[in-house]
C-alpha cells in the first residue's frame, strides 16, 4: 500500500463523516477504534470473508454527529446512520485503501469482493459510533501449509486499532472450529517516537518519511491455519 494512496483514502473518510479536520489537536493517532474481526471458514476450510466491527472513540462520535438532529433520547434516524455507512464504505473501498485490511496467502495479497451488510450504530449514552461490515474475498482462499495472514492497520497511524476484548478475534463458519488462529499486536513504540508523532498536525500527509517507515509496520496480524 503506497503512502499517498492510503492517506487519500483516509482523508476521504474523514471528510465524508465531517469529523476531525477542524478543532482536532495535534498528534498521531487522531482516531481510536476498538475492533473485532471474525474470519469465515467454509466447509472446505477456505477463508471466504471477514466480518469486522469498528467501535470509534467518543471524540469521533462527537464530531461525526455534530449538527445532526437527534431524538429526545439522543437517537439518530435510521436513514442518517445508513447514509454514514454508505459514505464510509465508499471511501474505504478505494482500491489503494483496501479497507485498511490485507489478506495474504503464500506471499500474495488476496483480492476482496464487494462489501456487504454495512451498518452504523450510534450509542448516545457513550457517544460512540460503530461501523460493522462483511468483507468477502473475491475467491475463497485456502490458508495453505504456511497459513494465511490477515493484517488490519492504517500505515499512516492516523487511526489506531485495538483488539483488546477476549473475543476480539474469532473463526466462524462450517469449519471454523477445525482451524486455529493466533493474534499478534503491533510492537510498542518508544517514547521518542511517541513524542515525535504527538507533534504531527492532523493531516496524514504530514507524517515524515522516517516516521512513516515505522508506523507502516504497526499491523494487527491474525495468523490462520487449517490442518
Amino acid at each position: 500500500m503506497e503512502r499517498t494512496s492510503a492517506c487519500r483514502g483516509l482523508a476521504t473518510l474523514t471528510a465524508a463523516s465531517c469529523l476531525l479536520a477542524a478543532g482536532a489537536a495535534s498528534a498521531h493517532p487522531h482516531m481510536w477504534i476498538d475492533a473485532r474481526a471474525a474470519i469465515e471458514i467454509d466447509a472446505e476450510r477456505r477463508i471466504t470473508a471477514l466480518r469486522q466491527v469498528w467501535l470509534f472513540d467518543e471524540m469521533f462520535g462527537a464530531y461525526a454527529t455534530q449538527g445532526l438532529k437527534q431524538g429526545k433520547d439522543g437517537a439518530l434516524p435510521a436513514d442518517v446512520l445508513q447514509g454514514m455507512a454508505q459514505d464510509w464504505m465508499k471511501a474505504l473501498g478505494e482500491p489503494v485503501s483496501h479497507y485498511f485490511t490485507r489478506v495474504t496467502v503464500d506471499g500474495k495479497s488476496v483480492a476482496f469482493g464487494a462489501p456487504r451488510d454495512a451498518r452504523v450504530d450510534w450509542n448516545p449514552k457513550t457517544s460512540r459510533l460503530t461501523l460493522s461490515f462483511t468483507l468477502p474475498l473475491a475467491e475463497p482462499a485456502a490458508p495453505g501449509a504456511a497459513g494465511a495472514q490477515v493484517d488490519i492497520y492504517d500505515p499512516t497511524y492516523f487511526v489506531a486499532y485495538a483488539f483488546d476484548a477476549r473475543d476480539a478475534v474469532s473463526l466462524d463458519g462450517p469449519q471454523g472450529a477445525a482451524c486455529a488462529s493466533a493474534y499478534r499486536k503491533p510492537k510498542e513504540l518508544d517514547w521518542k517516537t511517541l513524542q515525535q508523532l504527538a507533534a504531527i498536525p492532523a493531516d496524514p500527509d504530514a507524517l515524515p518519511d522516517e516516521l512513516f517507515a515505522i508506523t507502516k509496520g504497526l499491523t494487527h496480524r491474525i495468523e490462520v491455519r487449517c490442518p
